[in-house]
């Protein structure tokens, strides 16, 4: 069972299931950049990007040791794929003194907050990926 949160806004009762939209901030009627919804959509969002994230999950990884871990991932697309994340502040990078440079990509606190996200991605995928006899309800109850 759901619970519900209404407002009235002009003439009209605006009615917002409170698990799904719990605050304000993710009751809108279009796409918004800082929609909780989206913000998490954008932190992974990316062919290739899911992967990165999952490796990373296990522990710090060098570029080489992520190139030989997914290695039908371009140098190129992987070099984009980890400036994003660290640009996002889910991934940071390491570098060590000396020669060469060894560099070590590691997740944030905020990478690491994705995992329950990536697991239940998985679940779901999974789920639909067997046909709609898998999924218990079909009218989305719980």
């Amino acid at each position: 069972m759901t619970t519900e949160h209404a407002r009235l806004v002009g003439h009209q009762t605006e009615t917002w299931d409170a698990q799904l939209v719990p605050t304000d901030r993710g009751r809108v009627r279009q796409p918004t950049p800082d929609c909780p919804v989206e913000v998490a959509l954008s932190a992974i969002s990316g062919r290739w990007t899911t992967l990165v994230l999952r490796e990373l999950m296990h522990g710090p990884c060098s570029f080489s040791e992520l190139r030989d871990l997914l290695p039908a991932l371009s140098a190129k697309v992987l070099a984009d794929r980890l400036h994003g994340l660290v640009e996002r502040g889910l991934v940071v990078c390491e570098r060590t003194a000396g020669f060469p440079v060894r560099t070590r990509y590691q997740l944030t606190a905020r990478g690491q907050a994705l995992r329950p996200l990536l697991k239940t991605l998985y679940e779901v995928g999974s789920a639909l990926a067997e046909g709609p006899e898998a999924i218990d309800s079909p009218c989305g109850g719980e």
